[in-house]
């Protein structure tokens, strides 16, 4: 029997008391997603970030952000002073 075959089976016999212990099992973080960032000079930008896998990394993790949407990407460049297009250099 596969796994969301015996979640659904489980889930129908013992119901709610299941179901809600399964609901606050804690999970891994997403990998990718869109964060709203509220910026006190640029407004609202809106950037996507991805983690990518990293073997060994212990409890470390790298997480990258991009501009999710054109109207970010122009409001990065505006306050970087770059020219739209340009590569971003993120200094840590």
């Amino acid at each position: 029997m596969d796994v969301v075959a015996l979640v659904d089976e489980l889930t129908v016999t013992a119901g709610a008391p299941f179901a809600d212990r399964l609901a606050a099992v804690p999970s891994l973080p997403r990998r990718t997603g869109a964060d709203v960032v509220a910026h006190p000079e640029a407004g609202t930008l809106r950037l996507a970030y991805e983690t990518p896998a990293m073997p060994e990394a212990d409890a470390r993790r790298l997480v990258v952000h991009l501009p999710a949407d054109d109207a970010t990407a122009a409001a990065l460049d505006r306050l970087s002073g770059r020219r739209p297009g340009a590569l971003r250099a993120v200094n840590g």
